[in-house]
């Protein structure tokens, strides 16, 4: 068994990789080229060694491999990877420990909540359109399934003689004997029925055992804990107990024929899925991922949700009211109000107003101070590592947003300007929300001087704030919006 971590973003030599995995170079070489295949590894030629992530100054190699000194690879890819008896553990790249076990088991939940429609038991293979099958997350699915549902039932009737179940009283009239008593019957023994689950079942005892096989299996990769998931022992059966491949699955079929309880439709297709790929070989190499390689996404979520995104709530309901500029259109939303571009063409009647437009990450409008002022936040996610280092030349940023990026957020203030004013609200917030272990509010801020002042109007700075990831995670994990914004944002000042 071969396991380690890798930080998202990192370059590592293949030697690296290899003493992390506890495997030796040439293995590791092949695995890199099945991640590479999958899209979850890149190879790099580094050409900035300053960089220790993936950023604009790598160039990404895209034939099969490489043997200069100056290639690195990239894991591109948060999450856990199974490949065969092999386990990556790729965790963010803010978080600077070798093993953060306890981080990675958040963010997989973290994950879990964002992506629980996305997570696919089929997964992309990167070679042409062909998909694999996704051996851990259908584990995880079966497990979890488990722990919510319970085992696969199919009840069957008991009858018995003076049983608890209801009463047969045609069967027992006609079957036992009666005592006759001033021409009334009285029947010493009555035939009952009851309901029970059929502890015998077919399908309960083949759920069993493949729950069985999923947890054991997730115990032997070392990441059944990881997944905050108990062990599952519930038989000693063999899959090989219930007859051949092609027998569980006719069998499987002609339960999902009859059964019209939903949970119990999905189950029966999982545990098909199951058997129809189950390897023919123990020496199989099987593939399973779970995470995402798009993990910004994934915080621009975070932040939305614990910041409380007003970009879709009519003028109206707004604090402050709405202005007698804005009146007829206080039932349209903030986002609504951003002016869109016009495409004209080469005559007056050719054009369309209808196309997509900017669209900030968060608008909040909260409250500024206990006059009862508030302040109009405009909120961008962003999943960098910025840092400060200090050189021979002086300080230099690395790891920054591109400048499209700054300039993008300064056009989110202009876009709601007019509004800004109209309203009355004495305080505008421009914010970059950076991921970091500890939270740094006064991170520092970046200005751009011909978009700062405008005219005679003068923009906000955007600020840098960068954010507990841990606690935005409880946060949005509890369904729990912040409430101390301005100590959150204000505190930089």
């Amino acid at each position: 068994m071969a396991r380690g971590f890798f930080r998202e973003g990192k370059h590592y030599s293949i030697y690296e990789i290899s003493e992390n995995l506890g495997e030796k170079t040439e293995e590791t070489k092949r695995l890199a080229d099945s991640l590479k295949r999958y899209g979850i590894l890149k190879a790099v030629r580094k050409s900035a060694p300053e960089f220790e992530d993936l950023s604009d100054h790598d160039i990404v190699l895209t034939w099969p491999s490489e043997n200069r000194r100056d290639v690195k690879y990239v894991f591109d890819f948060v999450g856990v990877i199974v490949l065969g008896r092999h386990v990556f553990k790729c965790y963010p790249k803010y978080i600077s420990a070798s093993e953060p076990v306890s981080q990675l088991k958040k963010v997989l939940k973290v994950i879990r909540k964002y992506s629980v429609r996305e997570q696919r038991i089929y997964s992309y293979s990167g070679e042409g359109d062909t998909f694999s099958f996704n051996r851990l997350l259908l584990f995880l699915h079966l497990m979890e399934d488990y722990f919510n549902n319970g085992i696969y039932t199919n009840s069957q009737e008991i009858t018995e003689r003076n049983g608890e179940g209801e009463i047969l009283w045609d069967r027992t009239i006609n079957e036992t004997i009666a005592l006759i008593r001033k021409g009334r019957p009285y029947y010493t023994e009555v035939l009952t029925q009851s309901v029970a689950d059929n502890e015998a079942d077919y399908f309960r005892r083949l759920h069993q055992c493949i729950l069985s096989k999923c947890s054991v299996e997730l115990q032997e990769l070392g990441i059944l804990d990881l997944f905050d998931m108990e062990e599952i022992q519930l038989t000693e059966f063999d899959i090989e107990d219930f007859g051949d491949r092609d027998y569980i699955l006719y069998r499987l079929r002609q339960e999902m024929e009859i059964q019209f309880i939903t949970w119990k439709q999905n189950l029966l297709r999982t545990l098909y899925i199951y058997i129809e790929n189950g390897r023919s070989d123990k020496n199989d190499e099987s593939f399973g991922v779970y995470g995402t390689n798009s993990f910004h996404l994934v915080w621009e979520k975070v932040c939305a949700a614990n910041f409380g995104n007003m970009l879709n709530e009519k003028l109206e309901n707004l604090p402050m009211g709405v202005s007698e500029r804005y009146r007829k259109r206080k039932s349209e939303t903030l986002l609504d109000i951003i002016e869109c571009p016009i495409w004209h063409g080469n005559a007056p009647e050719i054009y369309d107003g209808k196309v997509r437009t900017l669209k900030p990450d968060t608008v909040r409008i909260y409250p500024y101070n206990e006059k009862g002022d508030y302040c109009f936040g405009i909120f961008d996610a962003k999943y960098y590592c910025i840092e400060f280092i200090r050189g021979k030349s002086g300080w230099k940023v690395t790891r920054q947003p591109g400048v499209g990026d700054v300039t993008k957020q300064y056009l989110y203030q202009m876009a709601f300007d007019d509004f800004i004013t109209s309203q009355g609200y004495r305080q505008v917030r421009n914010v970059f929300l950076i991921p970091r272990e500890e939270a740094d509010p006064a991170y520092g801020y970046v200005e751009m001087g011909m978009l700062h002042t405008v005219g005679n109007k003068q923009l906000e700075n955007i600020r840098l704030t960068g954010l507990c990831a841990e606690k935005m995670y409880d946060d949005y994990l509890a369904d729990r919006q912040l409430e101390n914004i301005v100590e959150i944002i204000e505190r930089s000042e």
